[in-house]
């Protein structure tokens, strides 16, 4: 069976400029997961909050938006908003791991009360209007914290339960926890997606190979590198100029629908960098333009810098998981 392959959802990377313009310059992508909507007042609904994902039409790939909300009323507004503009699915973030949200018992911090995650659903799911999928971890602080949880999703009509396999206090860092992840695959009557350390098609095959049962998938900072994962996944064929060709029409999508929304050249200066802090790494030797290109300040000298960097050989899959174990802070 061809596997399915999502997109993580990246907060100030994955907007719907990246998202679409990934859709449509790498194949082998089925879906993209949008960074969550917050701050919307259940009484008056500010449409402007969900600019990101309507309308849906603008959307090349199936896209599914999400929230990170412990407000049932909330919810249920920003569900009824979303199903009004014509979607059917919306994911809820229990696995953001920044304090910022974890201390409000947002993201992966709603995760040590059970409790409170059943009043919740109790609350919400007689009247949510479409499919609702969560994202976990194994835990906040241990990785036992699921089992408490994960008996209560048992209870409820989830639609699929994405895990990355680390607790929150990890972030990003460190190991993944596969035996952890295994534990609660076993015991999920939820279908199951895999999200963590993807990083290129061979650790994939890994991965495939140890959780034959998965057949749903979620690559993150390892598309974010080499936007090419979800290809070679699949096992999709690009030949090195077809590629450059894709690399370079996609950053020019996104410099161009960027530069739309955002008028100021330094912040402009700013998003780009943040896509290429990633995409450098698909590059042997990339991380050197990067360093130069971070002192751009002006459209002109970016794009020559970017010029340069995409005629770089290809990294190889050792360099890739280099850049990502070594090269990127993993905060």
């Amino acid at each position: 069976m061809t596997p399915n392959i999502s997109l993580a959802p990246f907060q100030g990377i994955t907007t719907k400029v990246y998202r679409n313009a990934f859709a449509r310059h790498f194949p082998g992508l089925d879906r993209a997961f949008a960074p969550f909507i917050s701050g919307v007042h259940p009484e008056k609904v500010n449409l402007s909050l969900f600019d990101d994902v309507i309308p849906v039409e603008d959307n090349p790939v199936e896209t599914i938006p999400q929230f990170v909300s412990i407000d049932s009323k909330e919810v249920l507004a920003v569900a009824a908003t979303l199903a009004g503009e014509g979607y059917d699915h919306i994911n809820w973030n229990m696995g953001c791991p920044f304090s910022r949200l974890a201390n409000k018992q947002r993201g992966c911090g709603i995760l040590p009360f059970p409790d409170t995650i059943r009043l919740l659903l109790d609350n919400i799911m007689p009247h949510i209007p479409l499919k609702i999928s969560i994202k976990t971890r194994l835990g906040y602080r241990n990785p036992d914290e699921l089992e408490k949880v994960l008996e209560v999703l048992n209870d409820y009509p989830i639609h699929e339960l994405i895990i990355h396999p680390r607790i929150g206090l990890q972030r990003y860092k460190g190991d993944t926890n596969p035996e952890g992840f295994s534990r609660y695959l076993e015991m999920s009557r939820i279908p199951v997606t895999y999200n963590g350390d993807i990083f290129h098609a061979t650790r994939y095959r890994e991965l495939q190979s140890r959780f034959p049962s998965v057949k749903s998938w979620m690559v993150g900072r390892g598309a974010l590198i080499n936007p090419f994962l979800p290809a070679q996944i699949k096992g999709i064929h690009l030949t090195d100029s077809e590629k450059r060709e894709r690399i370079a029409a996609f950053g020019e999508e996104v410099f161009s629908g960027i530069g739309n929304r955002v008028k100021n050249e330094k912040k402009l200066m700013g998003q780009m960098k943040a896509v290429w802090y990633y995409m450098n790494g698909v590059f042997s030797g990339g991380i050197q333009y990067f360093h130069a290109m971070k002192v751009c300040e002006d459209s002109q000298s970016y794009r020559k810098f970017a010029d340069d960097l995409i005629q770089l050989p290809f990294a190889s899959d050792n360099e890739i998981e280099d850049y990502w174990k070594h090269g990127l802070k993993h905060i």
